[in-house]
This record gives C-alpha cells, sequence and structure tokens, in this order.
C-alpha cells in the first residue's frame, strides 16, 4: 500500500513538472511571438535591374540599368531615413553585374520580409505607357510573355545558364511551362502589395496604371518570401523616357513605392498583433492557471491518468494502471493516410476543351482540373510512381511534352512535395 501512494506521488510530482515546463515553453513562444511583431516586416530587398555588362532596355544614351539604381537608392534612402527600424538591402548599389539568381540569394539568406525589383520596360509602340507590377506565374497574355522575355535574356550574360536554370531558354515559350504548377505560398501577400503600389502610382505619381499582372519572372522564382517585379515605365515612350531620366520623376517613383510599403507593412502588423492576441488567448484557455497550485488533489481517474500517460509516452504506466480503457482509447485513434496518385498532364489551355479534341491525339480517358486560370489535361491516374513513368513514357511518343504530375487526396501538389516513400 506504501508502495502504490509512493507511486502515485511521484507520478503527480512528475505531471506538474510537465505542466510547468508546457507553460514556461508557451509563454517563451510568446514571448518569441511578440519579438517577432515587433520586428516584423524588418528587413526589405530593393534589386535594381540589370547592372554592369547588363544595360537593360536602350534608347539612346538612355539606359535602364541607370534609371532603376537612381529609384532603388532612393527608395531605400526613404525607407531608411523614416523608418529606422527596417533593414534595408541593395542587391547593388553601384553599377555592376548581379545574376539573376543571386539577387533571390541575397533576399534569402537575409530572410528579408519584402524583395522588390525595379525595371524599366520597353515596347515597339511608342504610344504605350504606364506602370506594371508583376508577381510570380504563368503569363496570360502574350504581352506578359514578352516582358518575362525581356528581363530573364540577362541570364544568357550569365556563365554556363543552362546548368544553373536547369536548360532553361529565356526566348522559348515552352521554357516557361515550368511555371505552371508553381505554388507560391506567398501570392496572397505579394498579389496585394503589387495592388497597393499600383494605386500609389495612379493616385500619388500620377502614372497611368496597367494594373497588377503575372508572369514567369526567374528573380522571383527563387525568393522565399513575398516579391514583386515593378516596371515603372516604358523608355520606349518619349514622354515617360523623359519623366525616367529626371531626378524629380525618380524621386516621384521611388516616393509611391515606399508609401506603398509603408502602408503593407502597417497592414501586415496589423493582422499579425491580432493573430498574436487570438494565440495567446487560446494559450491562456489551454493551461489554466490554477492547474499549477500544488494542492491536495483527489485520486486520479483511470480515464485520466491513460491520458496523461499517452501524453507522457509512457506506455508501461498505462499497463500499470489500467489494461482495458487504455485499449479502447487507442481504438478510437484513426490513422488517416492521404490518398497519393499520380497522372500525366498532356496539356494546359485558358479556355476549355472538349476531353475529345483532335489536341489529345486520340489519348483516351483524359480528365481535366482547373489551376491558375488554366484548364490542364492529363489521363492514366495510378498510386505508384513507377507505374506514372512507365505511361509516360508511352503519352511521350504521341506529346514529348507531357510530364508526370501528382494528386494528394485529389488535389494537385509540387511534385516535390508527394510524401517519400519509406
Amino acid at each position: 500500500m506504501k508502495k502504490r501512494f509512493t507511486k502515485n506521488m511521484n507520478y503527480r510530482s512528475l505531471r506538474y513538472f510537465i505542466l510547468l515546463i508546457v507553460t514556461i515553453l508557451m509563454n517563451i513562444s510568446l514571448l518569441y511571438s511578440k519579438n517577432k511583431q515587433s520586428k516584423s516586416l524588418e528587413t526589405v530587398v530593393i534589386d535594381a535591374g540589370h547592372g554592369g555588362k547588363d544595360p537593360g532596355t536602350m534608347t539612346g544614351s538612355k539606359r535602364e540599368k541607370d534609371i532603376t539604381l537612381a529609384i532603388a537608392l532612393n527608395l531605400g534612402n526613404l525607407i531608411k531615413e523614416r523608418i529606422p527600424g527596417v533593414k534595408v538591402i541593395y542587391t547593388r548599389h553601384t553599377d555592376v553585374f548581379i545574376p539573376l539568381f543571386e539577387r533571390s540569394v541575397i533576399a534569402n539568406k537575409n530572410n528579408a520580409d519584402l524583395f522588390i525589383s525595379i525595371h524599366v520596360n520597353f515596347c515597339a509602340t511608342p504610344s504605350i505607357k504606364g506602370t506594371e507590377t508583376y508577381v510570380l506565374g504563368l503569363h496570360r497574355t502574350e504581352d506578359n510573355l514578352n516582358v518575362a522575355k525581356k528581363e530573364n535574356s540577362a541570364i544568357l550574360l550569365e556563365q554556363d545558364y543552362t546548368t544553373r536554370y536547369e536548360g532553361f531558354n529565356p526566348n522559348l515559350s515552352e521554357s516557361y511551362i515550368m511555371f505552371e504548377l508553381i505554388q507560391d505560398t506567398n501570392i496572397e501577400q505579394s498579389v496585394e502589395f503589387a495592388g497597393i503600389i499600383q494605386d500609389s502610382f495612379r493616385k500619388q505619381a500620377q502614372r497611368d496604371s496597367r494594373d497588377v499582372r503575372q508572369a514567369g519572372f526567374l528573380v522571383l522564382r527563387e525568393s522565399a518570401m513575398p516579391s514583386v517585379l515593378i516596371e515603372t515605365g516604358y523608355l520606349s515612350n518619349p514622354s515617360e523616357a523623359a519623366y525616367l531620366m529626371s531626378d524629380n520623376g525618380r524621386m516621384a517613383i521611388a516616393t509611391s513605392i515606399y508609401n506603398s510599403f509603408k502602408t503593407y507593412k502597417n497592414k501586415f502588423e496589423s493582422r499579425l498583433n491580432q493573430k498574436i492576441a487570438t494565440n495567446t488567448a487560446e494559450v491562456s484557455a489551454a493551461v489554466p492557471s490554477a492547474e499549477l497550485g500544488i494542492k491536495k488533489e483527489p485520486e486520479a481517474k483511470p480515464q485520466e491518468v491513460i491520458k496523461e500517460s499517452e501524453v507522457l509516452k509512457e506506455p508501461e504506466i498505462i499497463e500499470q494502471k489500467i489494461e482495458k480503457p487504455a485499449k479502447r482509447l487507442v481504438e478510437k485513434k484513426e490513422i488517416t493516410t492521404d490518398q497519393i496518385t499520380y497522372a500525366v498532364q498532356i496539356a494546359a489551355f485558358p479556355k476549355k476543351l472538349p476531353l475529345n479534341s483532335k489536341i489529345f491525339k486520340g489519348i483516351q480517358d483524359v480528365s481535366e482540373f482547373q489551376f491558375g486560370g488554366y484548364y490542364k489535361y492529363y489521363c492514366l491516374s495510378t498510386e505508384t510512381l513507377a507505374e506514372s513513368k512507365h505511361n509516360l513514357s508511352q503519352i511521350q511518343l504521341k506529346i514529348p511534352k507531357a510530364f508526370i504530375i501528382v494528386f494528394k487526396n485529389g488535389e494537385p501538389i509540387l511534385f516535390k512535395d508527394r510524401p517519400k516513400s519509406k
């Protein structure tokens, strides 16, 4: 009897100790969240497009690389002066050549909260003018594709670009199929920031706005944070070229971007404050202060002992206390497994096609799903990757550009995000 009493006392002490540790860890987590709140959006990377041996768009003596650098430096100075708590990092602050992949590496290494890439546009039609802000995605118009081709062509000046960018050729439309199934976790924040920028250009700088757009920009592909690419105007338009070459014009553009940054920062932090407050309330409810008081506790019920033993990962305690309720609790826990299926994608179009379209070259049992504004067509669903690879080899005899796609519980996911086999 004495041995049993001592055992129960030791267990209750251990229980209080665990609750105390959990509470301390939760409080540390809350303090860390509050620190992150005070430091939220603390780092911004400003990328002046082109540079060095890459002049970008040119018209006479007007060069894109000079305009973007001036705007970037003006923007950085405004943030430093008016929001001193924000750390500003430039991908370049002089006239040097920086490979596209290194620009996103700079942002990722510095744990940036925002990436802003600044550029100047060009068009064969001189009358076209206005600002555009891009987020990462698949081009939906020929104009967007042409802009992406122009900006991505900077990789042609890099050594061994075919290896670095996995065979990507910026001048071939076929290369941009890689952006079809991109799932950008920061897309909502990027689109929000881009919209604020375009509103600011229109209302504050009095510039023509050509809205927020999507396209496949390599400089945005590897950025692990909300990212935008801003086309600040058309160097091919005489009036905009004169505006962008003037000190007043470049400062006005920089000021509009700064105001947009400030607005976005305030909105982001307001949402973060609300989220932290909600989490704080949930933690307080989860661990009542009364649980930490050392009071005389009534004999624990078997149900309570079993639950806490499971948390402590002590199966032998469960067996010592009572076996049947423990078994019943385990039976209530249902282990669910995600259903992973593989298929072969054969086409993607902005408009819906009949499933027996001649485009599919006689392939039977074609299915479709919508993603990113496109209708995606696939066939030969299977539960194993090996079988799907075999199917792909057969399909590529008819459609060489077909590739394997993955579904998790019926929803498309990136191939690299599929669960790995044990």
